[in-house]
């Protein structure tokens, strides 16, 4: 998503413009100018949305990863910054997934689109883009969320669910919701269906942000 669409989500949420002008840290000014698709051209500006939507500055600005897919390394130290200590994740593919929830530990290069720069702890979170609108309207396709595969899950969170044939390019973002008993992997988008989670399939991970804390 870009930084129109995703002031446009903010501005849906029930802040209003002004409200998000403070809370950014940017002038109305600038909101108005997004609004009638014009980016700002200051990279101070960028970074101050990167920082409100905790999305790497790169990747936001031009709407996609800020480096060609390649090897990356895991071990980068964190680095300080006006949010705290900030720490590189991997953004995967939908079918690299298992490199980072199969082993207990990492390795210490992996196969990535990029690596973004996050707050969010845990020796396996990784950070993945939406890929369809099931999970609308929280979830909008192309949005980069942060998955966590070490945290318990309850029912009422969002979840990354193995497809039930074990290929990790067919896992679901879902939310865990119980019914008569069944535990079911529950979309929002009521276009799409309740599906049952069968002995078959894995919880590959909990959702531990998506723009903000869930």
């Amino acid at each position: 998503m870009d930084l129109k669409g995703l002031v446009h989500r903010e501005l849906g949420e029930g802040l209003t413009e002004e409200e998000l002008a403070s809370v950014v840290g940017v002038p109305l000014l600038t909101i108005a100018n997004i609004l009638a698709n014009e980016p700002p051209q200051d990279r101070a500006i960028w970074e101050h949305f990167a920082r409100y939507f905790r999305i790497d500055v790169d990747f936001l600005q031009i709407g996609g990863p800020p480096h060609s897919e390649g090897l990356f390394d895991l071990t980068e130290s964190a680095t300080p910054s006006p949010l705290g200590p900030l720490r590189k994740v991997p953004l995967l593919r939908w079918d690299q997934i298992d490199q980072m929830v199969m082993p207990e530990k990492p390795s210490r290069v992996i196969h990535a689109e990029a690596m973004l720069e996050t707050d969010v702890p845990g020796v396996r979170t990784f950070a993945i883009q939406v890929k369809d609108n099931s999970m609308e309207p929280l979830f909008s396709e192309g949005e980069v969320i942060f998955v966590n595969p070490d945290l318990p899950t309850e029912l009422g969170q969002y979840v990354l669910v193995d497809s039930e044939d074990g290929r990790p390019e067919g896992a679901l973002l879902r939310q865990l919701q119980e019914i008569e008993g069944q535990t079911i992997l529950h979309p929002l988008n009521r276009l799409h269906t309740d599906l049952p989670v069968t002995n078959d399939q894995r919880i590959l991970g909990r959702v531990v942000r998506l723009r903000k804390n869930l």
